[in-house]
């Protein structure tokens, strides 16, 4: 009669398979984080050029950037709250989003006119926003000072993903991608950036169009 055999795993042969199961789970981890954060930078995307490509629209139909347009409750829609409908006076009519009011109302000026729709309503301020995917800042429309230019402006961005869009949208330079281009890095005190370092947070991006 034969004799049966049997031994079982070793504890070092336990360990190794341990050790083979945890590398595969954190790689399964490491690239399930990489498809996150290329889906948030991808739909982050989206919505700059969403917001740019209706701003350019109501230009063209309206004859003023959103925001920027005086009247907008006779000219673009009677559902204009009072405070997003202004006669000219100060900087509006002058072709930029360039106050903290012009740049919240050209939002509710885009939904009105039906040229945005992915946007949130916040009901206890009463206002628009488009958030930035789970990055803690927002999507909205100002303009760069330094070239007198409207710009989509994206606050509060890990660096990461701020670099990986200069990538897409830019030239992505090297040495100093936040300062070159279309897309522009500022600090949280309105100070432009070269560059950043991983791990931290810009606090705005422009871009322009």
């Amino acid at each position: 009669m034969l004799k049966q055999d049997n031994k079982g795993f070793t504890l070092v042969e336990l360990t190794i398979v341990l050790v083979i199961l945890a590398l595969l789970a954190g790689g399964i981890m490491l690239s399930s984080e990489a498809m996150l954060g290329r889906a948030n930078v991808s739909a982050l995307i989206s919505k700059i050029n969403d917001l740019s490509a209706a701003s350019r629209t109501f230009k063209s139909r309206f004859g003023y950037f959103p925001g920027d347009l005086p009247n907008a409750q006779s000219v673009v829609s009677p559902a204009i709250s009072p405070g997003c409908n202004y006669a000219v006076a100060g900087t509006v009519g002058n072709g930029l989003v360039d106050s903290a009011t012009e740049s919240a109302c050209a939002l509710e000026h885009l939904v009105q006119a039906q040229l945005l729709s992915k946007v949130e309503f916040n009901s206890a301020t009463n206002s628009y926003f488009i958030a930035a995917g789970g990055q803690g800042g927002q999507v909205s429309l100002w303009f760069n000072s330094a070239t007198n230019q409207n710009a989509v402006r994206v606050g509060n961005l890990p660096c990461d993903i701020a670099l990986e869009i200069d990538r897409k949208l830019d030239n992505g330079a090297a040495a100093s991608p936040l300062s070159q281009g279309v897309v522009l890095g500022f600090d949280s005190a309105g100070t432009a950036l070269a560059t950043c370092a991983n791990g931290t947070n810009i606090g705005s991006l422009l871009i322009g169009y």
